[in-house]
């Protein structure tokens, strides 16, 4: 994947509205979910699935640095 997320799908549009990342992967995207099905997703979904991480680790480390970030949570 050499571009840029630039999808504008709902769930990415969500996901940039949503103030707590990982609870909205928690809710709608859950990780065992994907991985637990690694091998029956299609290359759209493998694709959207690493364009949502990427947005998410893109939000994430433009408001605070990870441990910052994980400093409030905790």
């Amino acid at each position: 994947m050499d571009e840029p997320f630039t999808c504008t799908c709902q769930m990415k549009t969500d996901l940039e509205n949503s103030a707590d990342v990982f609870s909205f992967f928690k809710e709608n995207y859950p990780l065992p979910g994907i991985v637990d099905n690694l091998n029956k997703l299609s290359n759209k979904e493998l694709r959207c699935a690493c364009c949502l991480m990427g947005a998410a680790l893109l939000s994430i480390s433009r408001k605070k640095t990870i441990w910052g970030w994980l400093k409030i949570k905790g």
